[in-house]
C-alpha cells in the first residue's frame, strides 16, 4: 500500500542528507559534465575554449563556493554578495531605465544631441545607476540581516 507521509519523509530525509555532502555532489556533476563536454570537444560540437573555461575554471568557482560557505567571515561574505551582487544584477536595469528617459524615446529632452554629447549622456547615468542599486541592496539586505535565501 502506498504511504504519502512515508514517502515524503524518505525524501525529505535524501534531501537533508544531500545538502550535508553538497560537495561531493557538485564534484560528481562537474566530473559528469566535464567528461560529456569533452566527449562532445572530440567530436568536433565543441570549441576547445569553452572546453578549457569549463575545466579550470569550475573548480576555481567550487573551491570558492566552498570557502564562502565554511569560512568564520561568512557574513561578511554574505554582505559583500548581497551589495555586489545585487548593484549589478538591479544598476543594469535602472542604468536602462534612466537611459531611454534621458535620450532613447522620441520625448526625451535629450534626444536630439549628436555626436559626443549623446555618448556622454548615455554613458553618464551609469556610476550613479550602480551605487543607487547597491544602496536598494545594502538596505533590504540590512532589513533581512543579510542572510541567504537557502
Amino acid at each position: 500500500m502506498y504511504h504519502p507521509v512515508k514517502s515524503t519523509t524518505k525524501l525529505k530525509n535524501k534531501w537533508n542528507e544531500s545538502k550535508q555532502h553538497w560537495s561531493l555532489l557538485a564534484i560528481g556533476i562537474y566530473i559528469g559534465a566535464l567528461i560529456i563536454l569533452w566527449i562532445d570537444y572530440f567530436r568536433g560540437s565543441l570549441s576547445l575554449l569553452g572546453t578549457l573555461l569549463y575545466t579550470f575554471i569550475t573548480p576555481s568557482v567550487l573551491i570558492l563556493v566552498y570557502y564562502i560557505r565554511k569560512s568564520i567571515h561568512q557574513r561578511n561574505i554574505y554582505k559583500f554578495i548581497f551589495i555586489i551582487g545585487g548593484g549589478l544584477a538591479l544598476g543594469f536595469p535602472i542604468w536602462g531605465l534612466i537611459s531611454f528617459i534621458l535620450i532613447g524615446a522620441t520625448w526625451s529632452p535629450f534626444y536630439d544631441p549628436q555626436g559626443i554629447l549623446r555618448i556622454i549622456l548615455f554613458i553618464l547615468p551609469i556610476v550613479p545607476s550602480y551605487i543607487v542599486a547597491g544602496y536598494i541592496c545594502y538596505k533590504w539586505g540590512k532589513k533581512r540581516d543579510f542572510r541567504p535565501y537557502v
